[in-house]
């Protein structure tokens, strides 16, 4: 993380997530708007706000914006992309049905959260 990046991560919240290179040259060139996450039970406090209520209408957790590495080297590249707005998805089949799955004996919903993103904020580590 640049100097840049860890100043603008002081006073936003700043998501890192792993990208692959397909995905990360169309965000990177304007093509790509939204990314987005599978929720599962392991990673969902990542990405659902915590609710007071069960009953409460799930919402994403509030990201100003994401923080792309598409490797595991030191040098990957690096991006920081504005976040405009998170949205909920439940998956549906091909006849508009939820999709379902089973994890240690509970039912859980097959989810996302799709990130739609702004501007470009900074790259790092791209070979031009």
């Amino acid at each position: 993380m640049n100097a840049k990046v860890k100043e603008y991560a002081q006073n936003h919240k700043v998501l890192t997530l792993q990208i692959t290179r397909n995905n990360f040259v169309e965000i990177m060139q304007g093509r790509q708007k939204v990314e987005h996450r599978y929720i599962y039970p392991s990673n969902a406090n990542k990405y659902i706000a915590e609710m007071e209520d069960e009953d409460a209408e799930i919402k994403p957790r509030e990201y100003d914006a994401l923080y792309l590495i598409n490797g595991r080297r030191q040098n990957a590249p690096r991006m920081l992309v504005e976040v405009e707005s998170a949205e909920f998805v439940i998956c549906v089949d091909e006849n508009g049905n939820d999709i379902t799955f089973e994890e240690n004996g509970i039912e859980y919903y097959e989810s996302q959260v799709w990130y739609h993103l702004g501007a470009v904020l900074d790259v790092e580590n791209i070979n031009k």
